[in-house]
């Protein structure tokens, strides 16, 4: 199942700031039906390092804690989030931040496909 932002949280409200959505210890049965334990692991010590989301991307935090802080050139003030184990957690599109990896994380991630639907050729 490819996750969307609103079949990933629905029926549950999540916290929006600027575009990064957020639900705290979402239940079993969320995650399953989304297929997290499915999804790819990434791990990482502690670092600190730009990224720029080329995909829309759903996290779930297995363990440790991340900072992550919006470039202030997309936004009028720096806002900076702590996503910890439990999170499920969205990231569109073309947004940039600093992730500061504050303890060592562990997290499942889906990153949306870049299908492109091919055109097959008109017969004459």
């Amino acid at each position: 199942m490819e996750p969307n932002c609103d079949s990933v949280f629905a029926p549950a409200i999540p916290t929006d700031i600027h575009g990064i959505k957020i639900l705290k210890q979402p239940s079993d049965a969320k995650l399953v039906e989304l297929g997290v334990a499915s999804w790819p692991i990434w791990e990482s010590i502690p670092c600190k390092f730009p990224w720029t989301f080329k995909k829309t991307e759903t996290m779930y935090f297995l363990e440790g804690k991340v900072k992550v802080t919006i470039d202030e050139q997309q936004k009028e003030e720096e806002i900076t989030l702590e996503l910890m184990a439990g999170d499920l957690v969205v990231i569109p599109k073309g947004m940039t931040v600093v992730v500061d990896v504050t303890e060592a994380v562990k997290k499942h991630y889906y990153r949306d496909s870049e299908i492109v639907k091919s055109e097959s050729p008109s017969k004459a």
